[in-house]
């Protein structure tokens, strides 16, 4: 026969619990009595049930707060109004504007890779030339 101590955080808590309860009301009488230091049982499950429960509500957030990140950047440069497409219309015209000395948009804070031709000359970027995202 086995006996599981259970790995599912929830379920561990919960067995906890029940023990510590148990252990309670059985008072003097409990065969648990002499496991060295019992006591802090109590403290260690409420403390790991609060962090559980913590733990669960930030995760609740971050989901959310990852969603609303990514809905702000929008899923790709084709979308008025979101993040990915002004940089890309910001880059488009600066590059327009800068034509022959695309290293100017570096001081917009884009990283500017130039290509190297078969000769070993510079050339300058260009829109094809962007880090793929």
């Amino acid at each position: 026969m086995r006996i599981i101590i259970p790995t599912n955080v929830d379920q561990l808590i919960a067995l906890a619990q029940a023990i510590q309860a148990k252990h309670e009301a059985l008072g003097d009488a409990s065969p648990l009595k002499n496991i060295k230091e019992i006591a802090n049982l109590k403290t260690q499950t409420d403390l790991a049930a609060a962090s559980n429960a913590q733990a669960k509500a930030l995760s609740k957030q971050a989901q959310t707060a990852t969603e609303t990140r990514d809905n702000a950047l929008g899923a790709d440069t084709t979308n008025p109004g979101h993040v990915r497409f002004y940089v890309a219309s910001a880059r488009d015209i600066l590059m327009g504007l800068n034509k022959g000395a695309e290293h100017n948009l570096g001081d917009w804070g884009f990283d500017v890779i130039a290509s190297v031709k078969s000769s070993g000359t510079p050339t300058p970027a260009t829109a094809t030339d962007a880090p793929k995202k």
